[in-house]
């Protein structure tokens, strides 16, 4: 839908409106070799500052507009924060010292419509005359100085003092906000409020207004860094610098802008780029919850949380920083542990080229592993050879070795992370309706993306495009039908466990065992992540999924109970040990399902020759001289104890027995053991021999048990 047309292609369009000159300061930033970033340091009295100068949310909006993940949280201002913290709670508040910091803005070509284009464009006339119109006789002294004109933008330095002026065409160029917008925004309001008039000693304020000059023709440098191919580019890697450590943020926020968190890293890996997208493997950005710190994803049209995906990710690594930093052992075990989850290579490290200087002098590169590079920068040269000493702390993997291991995560942990993620049945379903109904890359996922106030704007796009019941046409029949999705089936089941994030986490954590620590005799054995899988989705399709599946027992009849539902309230107990009861009772059914493919039996309530009872299977896998075969007495361990904790839920049976009364302690426990015995054998029996009836054909593996 945008209005994109070149703005060279017709000059009768390019009506100059340049603003008044601003005078100032010119500097730059040029720390490393390579990288060189001018800026123009000015003062702007209010009125003019909040004319001129715009916000991220300001900029013309458009449902063709896409952003990357970090984009999305430097465009996004929350207006009524900005009028409680900002304007009421400090500049209107009475006598008391009132400063702002400089606001850092960049200048964006834009076409005649507004949309904001990635390079500037030179046209016809864009380079007006000095001494600008009305100006005063202090804006001639610049004629003779040689100007920069890029776009719509004229940049004139003076040889002496580092003075400069700037001009910009209103028309062609937006002067935006990358550090400080909800302080503009706030001062937009507070002019509003004042009906856009100020006092006499209010006057003379003036705001302190750095301007990126990100153009080569005024001194830009950006040799060999990646992802700054264009002016947005450049602009969020500048906004990314100033503010993930400018102040404390939330935690989706800190996910989507903390390059140097390796989970961070790897969790932004697992998803699409930007919104609009679709990816054959990866997760997309559009359908994920990103705009909240909160990892629940059962709601609403989101498939996943980005907070969720990262605390996955932190999960599955489990890499924890000693907390003595100082201590050289803790660190380079540390260091190991990282290596040993993370590298691809035969010998086992994370290998960077570094540069070196050669024997005779000259340029050379080697490479060095990172428990290599911690030996040769945290330690004192000087020290003891044989005893050395740190120096400084180890605070983290270093910024040159996290490609590295990201890519090892993408190598060794995306594809099993996203096969689940992806293919197991309810999360399936909800991509194939999403791409059915081109709600990743349409106009579905186009509204979803926008700020709330080009949302607000937009309403009135699609109310002339589907009419007064657009809301329902473009947005809520689709969140409907996906929320049928996560609820799908008779409503006295519940939810699907598959949307509960203590669930997938349990899912994931298999998943792990299964990618990475099997031997090729276990994977022969207990088969690979697609035959878990295909286990997993026909529970899901005979319905034994879901919150409150019931099942055939006494007193508690919902299957969950005590496992990660409370036997008395039914609601979701979400702690540790429900985690681990839930992965132990799916472990134990689908490796029931793999003995009884080695004995080349089928799992049923009948007897005799080719038939297991569930009894039998679960008698063979729990034994604990089959651990090293099955992996399972472990988890039936765990389970049976996990369910022992609410044995006084599940006591009432033993009021059947009359010599109650009479039992000791132990005869007691013992009776309550067996009942928990029976109730985890009833349990695996439906997922053994019922789940057949949820077969769907096309599921992944999803069919009958006929073992």
């Amino acid at each position: 839908m945008s209005n994109f047309m070149n703005i060279s292609s017709d000059t009768d369009l390019n009506e100059q409106k340049y603003n008044k000159p601003l005078y100032g300061m010119h500097g730059q930033f040029t720390l490393t070799a390579d990288v060189t970033v001018p800026y123009f340091s000015t003062l702007m009295d209010i009125p003019r500052a909040t004319k001129e100068l715009k916000t991220h949310e300001e900029v013309a909006p458009s449902l063709d507009n896409k952003y990357t993940l970090q984009e999305l949280f430097q465009r996004e201002i929350d207006p009524n924060r900005v009028r409680r913290e900002i304007v009421d709670g400090y500049l209107n508040v009475h006598n008391k010292l009132k400063f702002f910091n400089s606001i850092t803005v960049a200048l964006f070509p834009k076409d005649f419509s507004g949309v904001i284009l990635p390079d500037f464009e030179d046209y016809q006339n864009n380079n007006p005359e000095i001494p600008a119109e009305g100006s005063s006789d202090f804006d001639n002294s610049f004629a003779t100085f040689e100007r920069k004109t890029f776009g719509g933008v004229q940049y004139v330095r003076a040889p002496a003092a580092n003075l400069a002026r700037l001009r910009w065409d209103e028309g062609h160029v937006d002067a935006v906000a990358v550090d400080g917008q909800h302080r503009l925004h706030a001062l937009k309001l507070w002019m509003q409020d004042r009906n856009n008039s100020l006092t006499e000693f209010m006057k003379p304020t003036r705001i302190s207004i750095i301007f990126l000059l990100l153009h080569e023709k005024a001194g830009f440098v950006a040799n060999d860094i990646d992802d700054l191919s264009n002016i947005k580019g450049v602009a969020r890697e500048i906004f990314t610098d100033l503010n993930k450590n400018a102040k404390e943020v939330d935690q989706a926020t800190q996910i989507v802008l903390d390059d140097r968190s390796l989970e961070s890293l790897c969790a932004r890996a697992l998803v699409t780029p930007g919104t609009c997208e679709d990816h054959d493997t990866l997760l997309p950005l559009s359908l994920l919850r990103w705009r909240e710190a909160n990892n629940r994803f059962d709601q609403r049209y989101f498939l996943n949380s980005l907070v969720n995906l990262h605390l996955a990710v932190g999960d599955l690594l489990d890499l924890t920083l000693p907390s003595n930093q100082m201590s050289k052992n803790h660190v380079a075990n540390y260091i190991r542990t990282v290596e040993n989850k993370l590298s691809t290579r035969n010998d086992g490290k994370l290998i960077v080229e570094i540069d070196t200087i050669g024997e005779n002098g000259e340029a050379a590169t080697e490479e060095r592993s990172l428990l290599e590079h911690y030996r040769a920068d945290y330690f004192d040269s000087g020290s003891d050879e044989n005893d050395p000493e740190p120096i400084r702390p180890f605070i983290g993997i270093p910024p040159s070795y996290l490609p590295v291991a990201v890519e090892g995560f993408r190598i060794r942990y995306s594809p099993w992370i996203l096969e689940i993620l992806t293919k197991f049945q309810p999360y399936a379903k909800l991509l194939g309706y999403a791409r059915k109904h081109n709600l990743i890359t349409g106009e579905f996922a186009q509204y979803h993306s926008q700020p709330k106030s080009a949302r607000q704007h937009l309403d009135g796009v699609l109310k002339h495009e589907h009419g007064e019941d657009w809301q329902n046409i473009a947005l809520g029949q689709h969140e409907r039908a996906i929320q049928n999705i996560k609820c799908a089936g008779p409503s006295e089941l519940g939810e699907q466990w598959g949307f509960k994030t203590i669930f997938q986490k349990s899912l994931l954590r298999i998943g792990k065992r299964m990618a990475l620590s099997f031997t090729p005799e276990e994977r022969g054995r207990l088969g690979g992540i697609n035959d878990f899988l295909g286990f997993t989705n026909r529970l899901y399709n005979a319905d034994l999924l879901r919150v409150l599946s019931k099942a055939p027992l006494k007193p508690v009849d919902c299957l969950w109970a005590g496992i990660a539902t409370h036997p008395s309230t039914n609601r979701i107990m979400v702690n540790r040990k429900s985690e681990d009861a839930i992965e132990a009772l799916l472990w134990i059914g689908y490796v029931g399902v793999r003995y009884a493919k080695m004995q080349e039996c089928t799992i049923s309530s009948e007897t005799g020759e080719g038939y297991l009872t569930p009894r039998a299977v679960y008698q063979a896998i729990s034994a604990k001289n089959a651990q090293t075969q099955w992996l399972c007495s472990t988890e039936c361990s765990r389970l049976k104890s996990t369910l022992e904790t609410h044995n006084n839920y599940f006591a009432p049976t033993l009021a059947e027995r009359n010599e109650i009364d009479e039992w000791t302690t132990d005869q007691l426990q013992k009776e309550y053991q067996k009942i928990i015995r029976e109730r985890i054998i009833t349990i695996l029996g439906l997922f053994w021999i019922q789940q057949e009836k949820g077969t769907e054909q096309g599921d992944n593996d999803t069919g009958p048990l006929q073992i």
